[in-house]
């Protein structure tokens, strides 16, 4: 009898560092935390501890947010809008290219999986070393991708789309990507999540 209390008493006791464990770990953001910032194209959920910033562009609209750790994400829309699917390149570095990183990238790379060689030759597989990975979404009314790095904390996170609205054939197609550089974890799932709740205002009627 006296092992049986024991036994309910221990598994009793597992199953509520279990339910605490659980609890903790699986924390997400409640609607309290969170905000809409309306930009004059589309509108975009985000942490309440995140603030829109203002960005002079050249030839399009350009905004930008930033987060709670001053993380700048920026947004551009117009026919020269950074097409953020072509940044992946493997990370595999020579001297030259290596040398090209900045200080922060170089600690960064650290705890990536890369290669640094002599010289870049085709006897390296470069497919072992992606750098991010792409995922087509239907964002509002429009097919988007958003890509993530590989490695947590280094590269880029953001969202593109390649036709939000005109015509190629005019030059008056526009183009829209919103991204970040080297994010927290946290950072990136709050902005990943955030970038699947845009609203085109005038578009997606």
């Amino acid at each position: 009898m006296m092992l049986q209390l024991i036994s309910i008493f221990r598994l009793k006791r597992f199953v509520l560092i279990g339910c605490f464990v659980l609890a903790t770990s699986c924390k997400s953001i409640s609607t309290s935390d969170l905000q809409t910032i309306d930009f004059k194209t589309f509108e975009i959920t985000v942490p309440n501890t995140w603030r829109a910033i203002e960005i002079r562009g050249i030839d399009s609209y350009v905004g930008g947010i930033v987060t709670n750790e001053n993380d700048t994400l920026v947004f551009d829309i117009g026919w020269y809008s950074y097409n953020i699917t072509n940044d992946d390149f493997p990370l595999v570095f020579d001297k030259e290219s290596y040398e090209a990183l900045t200080e922060k990238e170089k600690n960064l790379l650290k705890s990536t999986k890369h290669l640094l060689v002599d010289s870049l030759s085709s006897n390296i597989d470069f497919k072992n070393y992606p750098k991010q990975k792409t995922e087509h979404y239907r964002i509002d009314c429009y097919d988007a991708k958003i890509v993530t790095p590989i490695n947590k904390g280094f590269g880029i996170t953001g969202i593109y789309i390649d036709s939000l609205k005109g015509s190629k054939k005019l030059y008056t197609k526009s183009k829209m990507a919103l991204y970040g550089t080297h994010l927290s974890p946290n950072i990136e799932s709050d902005f990943t999540n955030a970038m699947k709740t845009i609203k085109f205002k005038k578009h997606c009627l």
